[in-house]
């Protein structure tokens, strides 16, 4: 099943891929001819280069250096319909591009534009992402000269389009990045969402780098360019490449909490900590002018690093989730994907083959990306959520098992203080809760009051009707006194058929008060045990009362017995008090 899913998810995921790599069909280009010339020292004029461009050229050309001036002399044809064409110039975040056309006249007599993230978006020709210019044809073909500099790497490509051609590409290029945003959005989205439900750091650290990635596609695209204010428009240059540098960094802080539990050689953790101090070093480098070398720097650590992240999916000495193998074919996958661009960048065969604009490249790139990096954290959060549901399941498995535990334990307490047949307090607990309540009458000079109550004649009720009965008889007298005593009174079995109550708060009148009628209540009811006749049983009590004494609780309870045995010896059915 789980295998299932990963394949329906990968299938996903190209297709999403297939369809970046679709490239919508135009009309033929109207340059004719294509020459350049490159200017290390960025010195030459229009008026050194003009008739000098000798050097055939390709659809794309290196940029690779801020001193270096690159030159293109561009022959292009009227287009049929009309006589305005439009330069297209991708990608859009060079920084200088500027067009040199001969003036009327005279040839020497040169007009020039310029375009760039450098500019206000403002003054371009066209308001468009793409940077380009429009040239109006007067007659059958024309030459034109472009001067490019650059301080980030890139692969310049200029055509000459028809006005509607260039409407096409930029809305299907509006289309990618529509596409590119909301895909990237949905996996920042889920990545936050997952941070916040279960707070685990990998998860915190994937939503980072997306949103890094993210921004660093619109700035890199040129959409950034157009909410630059006009006074300030390098802004938009420097965040393209402060984002460019962020990227490696959020990845490694990302990956390496990714390979944490799978306890990856100790060297290799600090291979990854060598690599995070590289950012703070470019970001210096970028702070004190030297935009272009900490560029270059940064792209070769990203290769470094990607390369390393490859050796270090191959150290790994523990299992987890997703499996070791399976993160060893994501890292593999990744890296495939990039030295293809990366080589396609450097080889004029395979760029003949990959030829794909750089939003393409980046809408690709971050879909492998980030697409594989969440189906790796989704099927660890699957896993984590089952064992949280196991874990959850076993807390409650032992809660119950501990509520069982107690309220065994609780039952066992209860019948070793509880008399079995009765139900009322067995003896030894019924003495411990009347010592207590005799300290507290004591200490606070309260008046309390015990009586000893036993059943008359129990034995000839024994030998006459049994055993049995006589359990009948003894817990329906227990029960008929339970219920005539006040609830705070404490009342217990002593021993067969002996009873005591601590009447609390009471004595002299109220105490004697209590005991008579407790001796009626027992008198006044006939008890009918099943299957023999009713009988009717009476009980004698002896009382003694604390009367602000200090004393043991055994001395009131021997008062107490002798009172209940002069009771006995009166007549029975009545009561005694210790004097």
């Amino acid at each position: 099943m789980r295998g299932e899913r990963m394949r329906r998810h990968l299938a996903i995921l190209a297709l999403s891929v297939v369809s970046c790599l679709v490239i919508p069909a135009h009309a033929a280009d109207l340059i004719l001819s294509r020459t350049a010339l490159v200017d290390p020292s960025g010195s030459l004029t229009i008026s050194d280069v003009a008739g000098h461009v000798t050097a055939p050229a390709g659809p794309s050309l290196g940029v690779a250096s801020t001193a270096t001036a690159y030159w293109l002399c561009l022959r292009v044809r009227r287009p049929a319909n009309g006589s305005k064409v439009v330069l297209f110039v991708r990608p859009p975040f060079l920084n200088d591009v500027r067009i040199y056309e001969a003036g009327p006249g005279s040839p020497l007599s040169w007009k020039t534009r310029v375009a760039g993230n450098h500019y206000p978006f403002g003054a371009r020709d066209r308001a468009s992402i793409t940077l380009g210019f429009v040239v109006d044809l007067t007659s059958s073909e024309g030459t034109y000269y472009l001067r490019v500099k650059s301080r980030s790497p890139a692969a310049i490509t200029v055509e000459a389009l028809q006005p509607d051609q260039a409407e096409r590409r930029d809305r299907d290029r509006d289309l990618l990045m529509m596409f590119f945003i909301t895909a990237m959005l949905c996996l920042l989205l889920w990545a936050i969402l997952s941070f916040l439900l279960n707070r685990r750091p990998v998860v915190g650290l994937f939503a980072l780098h997306q949103a890094v990635y993210t921004f660093f596609g619109i700035a890199t695209t040129g959409y950034l360019a157009p909410l630059v204010p006009a006074r300030f428009p390098q802004i938009a240059d420097w965040v393209n490449i402060i984002l460019y540098c962020a990227i490696n960094f959020t990845s490694i802080l990302f990956c390496r909490a990714l390979f944490k539990p799978y306890r990856p050689l100790p060297r290799m953790m600090r291979g990854l900590g060598l690599l995070l101090w590289t950012f703070p070093v470019l970001v210096a480098a970028i702070a004190l002018g030297y935009d272009s070398p900490a560029v270059l720097a940064n792209s070769a650590i990203i290769k470094i690093t990607w390369f390393f992240f490859v050796i270090m999916a191959f150290s790994l000495r523990t299992e987890s989730v997703p499996s070791r193998r399976l993160l060893q074919v994501f890292f593999v996958s990744i890296l495939l994907n990039n030295v293809v661009f990366w080589v396609a960048g450097r080889s004029a065969r395979i760029a003949s083959v990959v030829s794909l604009p750089a939003i393409q490249l980046l809408i690709v790139d971050g879909l492998v990306i980030g697409g594989l990096f969440a189906m790796i954290l989704h099927t660890r959060a699957r896993q984590a959520m089952r064992e949280a549901h196991r874990a959850a399941v076993d807390l409650i498995l032992v809660q119950k098992r501990l509520e069982l535990e107690q309220e065994l334990k609780r039952q066992a307490e209860l019948q070793a203080q509880t008399d079995f047949l009765t139900g009322l307090s067995n003896r030894r607990h019924f003495v411990e809760v009347a010592e207590r309540e005799l300290e507290r009458a004591i200490r606070f000079k309260r008046p309390l009051t015990l009586l000893m109550i036993d059943i008359d004649n129990f034995k000839s009720i024994n030998d006459t009707w049994g055993h049995a009965i006589g359990d009948v008889v003894l817990r329906e007298a227990a029960h008929r006194m339970r219920d005539t005593l006040r609830n705070v009174d404490i009342f217990g079995r002593t021993g067969g058929e002996e009873f005591a109550a601590v009447l609390v708060e009471a004595d002299g009148s109220d105490a004697v008060y209590i005991a008579q009628r407790l001796c009626s209540t027992v008198a006044d009811a006939e008890i009918s045990p099943p299957g023999a006749a009713p009988i009717q049983v009476t009980i004698s009590v002896g009382l003694s009362s604390l009367k602000d004494r200090e004393m043991p609780f055994s001395s009131l309870l021997d008062e107490a017995d002798q009172a209940m045995y002069k009771a006995k010896l009166s007549g029975r059915n009545g009561l005694a008090v210790f004097e």
